[in-house]
């Protein structure tokens, strides 16, 4: 555990821009807290997630979740966090992705170096806030579908195999799905909720994005089944260890579904970088579904953010559909995967079962990647992960097309699906 130690004190003070001494302090709060996620600047204050080595067995590791959630339980009642007055949450939620585990818990710093302290205790972040890569609203918009289907730029209609996704399902990770809009037909469902007690789409964000996937007429894949995970509330906002238990969620229902190789994951959000995150995309993935996530709405290197700077994610950066230019907000570097429309994109709305909205964002550019994957996936029977990500990239390529008013070392490379008139 030598070189992981980071104390709250220095963490708090480093965001003040002040050098930091160390910091020992009596009772539970302030005595240094041991995280790897020292310098974010969009923490959740005393919310943690607990990540567990890979050589423990799952039991010895269940046997420490139990411990932890004993303690909680009872160190946690009546107290509050001195940053924002709150009570702490008795809650620990447990995560096991695939061979990797890990818990989120709401703690004091006492608590937390009792954890670390645990031989299978690999390291702990500090859990922060995520939000939509949603950028912008037109009143008019044409979609982005003609683009993805034609060669160039100023293709009439969108060309597509009738197959159309079929047999394919696709999770949508973001702030739910307005499941009786006629787009979806009845192939759309809410299934999880991990950030409130909303069973509903309050933002329109996941509606627009899951509409761009397999939505009737603004959809990629128009026969794929679209499942929502709620992890963003009406705000599009929400947390790193929401998101972790809502990708959970995938692996287990997609596990018990026998849909490995059978399904996507789109995840048009991010926040700083997080190595839980990452950890958690990376094992979505090894679990046999094709994780597709937004670069990010910065202008800056994607490597700065998760989960676009997932190792096994596809990331989506967005270009301007019109002409081919990287989009001036969109994410750029050697993390990115591919590019796809992201301007002005119209799709689904939430004001009514008919409503349309137009959004721009590399949210607005990964569901047509999304959609493309389980486009393909059903046209071409194709099961690996990797060589999804592999044929979307071969598709792009043979096209010609590239990304203009790029930024260098970033993939010129827009998504395509291969058709021809």
């Amino acid at each position: 555990m030598a070189g992981r130690l980071f104390t709250a004190a220095t963490f708090l003070l480093s965001v003040l821009g002040v050098a930091a001494a160390p910091v020992v302090v009596e009772g539970d709060f302030f005595i240094g807290v041991p995280i790897s996620n020292p310098d974010i600047t969009n923490a959740i204050p005393h919310k943690y997630i607990v990540v567990y080595n890979n050589t423990f067995s799952d039991d010895i590791v269940q046997s420490n979740i139990a411990k932890v959630k004993s303690s909680i339980a009872k160190r946690n009642i009546g107290k509050r966090s001195p940053m924002t007055g709150k009570l702490l949450s008795t809650d620990v939620n447990a995560i096991k992705i695939g061979a990797w585990r890990a818990m989120s818990l709401e703690a004091d710093d006492r608590m937390i170096n009792e954890i670390f302290a645990a031989d299978e205790v690999s390291y702990i972040e500090q859990d922060a806030w995520v939000k939509v890569n949603a950028k912008l609203i037109q009143n008019t918009a044409t979609t982005g579908l003609a683009r993805i289907s034609h060669a160039a730029t100023g293709g009439k209609g969108y060309l597509f195999d009738s197959s159309a996704g079929e047999g394919i399902t696709a999770y949508i990770v973001d702030t739910g799905i307005k499941v009786t809009h006629s787009e979806f037909e009845g192939r759309a469902t809410f299934a999880a909720n991990f950030v409130n007690d909303v069973d509903d789409d309050e933002n329109g964000h996941g509606s627009h994005v899951a509409g761009t996937v397999g939505g009737k007429t603004f959809g990629v894949a128009k026969n794929v089944k679209l499942v929502g995970v709620k992890v963003l509330d009406a705000d599009g906002a929400g947390s790193n260890s929401g998101v972790i238990a809502g990708m959970n969620f995938v692996a287990r229902n997609a596990t018990a579904g026998g849909l490995a190789g059978k399904a996507v994951m789109n995840m048009s959000l991010g926040g700083s970088a997080s190595r839980a995150v990452n950890a958690a995309i990376n094992a979505i993935s090894t679990a046999g579904v094709v994780p597709v996530v937004a670069a990010g709405n910065e202008n800056q290197d994607t490597a700065n953010t998760s989960p676009g700077s997932a190792a096994a994610a596809i990331t989506v950066g967005a270009i301007d559909q019109r002409n081919d230019a990287r989009a001036s907000f969109s994410n750029f570097g050697p993390l990115v995967d591919i590019f796809a429309p992201g301007v002005n994109v119209l799709s689904v709305g939430i004001t009514s079962d008919t409503a349309t909205e137009v959004l721009s964002g590399t949210s607005m550019a990964s569901p047509h990647v999304a959609g493309l994957a389980a486009y393909l996936m059903s046209k071409e029977s194709i099961t690996d992960v990797t060589a999804v990500a592999d044929r979307i990239k071969a598709l792009a390529t043979a096209t010609g097309a590239r990304v203009s008013n790029n930024v260098a070392g970033t993939t010129s490379l827009i998504a395509n699906n291969g058709e021809r008139a």
